[in-house]
């Protein structure tokens, strides 16, 4: 049983909601968030990506954020809502795909008693940099992404709620449409609050290093406040975007070796054939469970554990306890954050361009984890390693900032 609780959320006025927010930074290159911070001077970005910014480090480019995110708040381009409430968050996709849920906060106390239960193994870099940026600046810019099973009351008023007219209702640039309506009424909000509490497991499932981070600012803030700490400050809850499993689409692992690395093909099959069955393959496929497609320029590989290896294990981590140690001289070379990375909703093909640009070595392929293996992992308390799923829907910078 989890407490998902209403939330005090800050968010662009409607007539900026449509060039506020922006797509993930990791996934746009710094010359087009130069390009839309000239065109745009709403954009999220200005706050975190002006040229003079970047230029900045440490304690001075955080204060430098801070006073851009106070600019934008004094100049009525966001504001921060008068009362508690659910957001109800549609995407539609270009293929009509909706990916549906609700916005909403959880206290950390259900992460340290297990109601709620990380998937991933986090970087411990990504989440000091987002934990010296959140304690500075004060705001993280969305909720984190957190799946259950479905739950027939929460689908009640989500539809109930898709019959009205939307509170925002926008399209980007990519064609995706955005719709989000604000739940007030207190008969809701009971609803909503008691159906999260006959959930059974509720895992975070994406933004992991930003989890860490307020975590570790909970842990720190509770530790030092402890006599005047009440429970309800706003860094006792992380912020989460709630979805039914079903509504989620988890992609392919796609992962680079770097381009210095310095063996051949040749070696790395040779290592590679103590724990896994080699078949080479003529060109770029699609995998199974149990089956890792390596490539290179010089060769195409599909790789499928012996008997000696648990293959009931995820792919993913297969890959980090025996492909990983069996390629590296340098355990440092290979650390899973040293790692290229393929957006995973973009094709094989993918993979391919970063070998021909000479951006990576060697490619890997996974199958998409499902939620049959990650159930299993977490009853077995295996960590999925880093940065194993790519996960849809992507939710947008500055459309839900929370304050801590």
């Amino acid at each position: 049983m989890a407490n998902i609780l209403p939330t005090i959320i800050t968010h662009p006025l409607r007539n900026k909601v449509c060039i506020f927010p922006t797509e993930d930074g990791c996934n746009i290159s710094s010359s087009e968030i130069n390009s839309i911070i000239r065109r745009n001077q709403y954009s999220f970005h200005n706050i975190l990506y002006k040229p003079y910014i970047k230029r900045l480090s440490g304690i001075k480019k955080y204060n430098a954020i801070r006073r851009q995110y106070l600019k934008f708040k004094r100049n009525n381009i966001i504001r921060v809502d008068e009362n508690p409430s659910y957001y109800i968050y549609n995407i539609i996709d270009n293929e009509k795909n909706e990916f549906v849920g609700i916005v909403g906060k959880i206290p950390h106390s259900d992460f340290l008693t297990e109601r709620v239960v990380k998937v991933e193994k986090f970087d411990y870099e990504r989440v000091e940099e987002n934990y010296q940026l959140i304690k500075e600046t004060g705001f993280i810019a969305k909720p984190i992404t957190v799946v259950h099973e479905s739950i027939d009351a929460i689908d009640e008023i989500i539809a109930k709620y898709k019959s009205k007219i939307p509170l925002y209702e926008f399209t980007r640039n990519n064609g995706f449409i955005h719709e989000v309506w604000q739940v007030l009424d207190p008969d809701d909000l009971e609803v909503i609050e008691n159906a999260y509490r006959e959930a059974k497991r509720f895992y975070i499932i994406d933004d992991n290093d930003t989890f860490d981070a307020l975590h570790k600012i909970y842990l720190e803030k509770t530790d030092l406040l402890h006599q005047t700490h009440t429970g309800l400050e706003a860094y006792n809850f992380f912020p989460a975007f709630l979805i039914s499993r079903n509504q989620v689409k988890i992609h392919e692992y796609k992962k680079g070796i770097p381009p210095e690395y310095p063996k051949e093909i040749e070696e790395v099959v040779k290592h590679l054939k103590k724990d896994f069955h080699l078949d080479e393959i003529s060109g770029y496929e699609t995998p199974e469970k149990g089956e890792i497609l390596l490539y290179s320029l010089r060769g195409k590989y599909k790789l499928t554990p012996k008997a000696h290896i648990d293959a009931s294990l995820p792919d993913t981590v297969l890959f980090e306890q025996y492909i990983l140690p069996a390629i590296s001289l340098d355990s440092k070379m290979l650390e899973t954050n040293s790692l290229k990375y393929c957006s995973g909703n973009r094709s094989a093909k993918c993979v391919e361009n970063q070998l021909n640009k000479g951006n990576c070595k060697f490619g890997f392929i996974i199958k998409p984890l499902n939620f049959e293996n990650i159930d299993k992992a977490v009853h077995d308390r295996v960590k999925i390693p880093y940065k194993s799923m790519y996960i849809e829907p992507r939710i947008l910078n500055g459309l839900f900032i929370y304050e801590i």
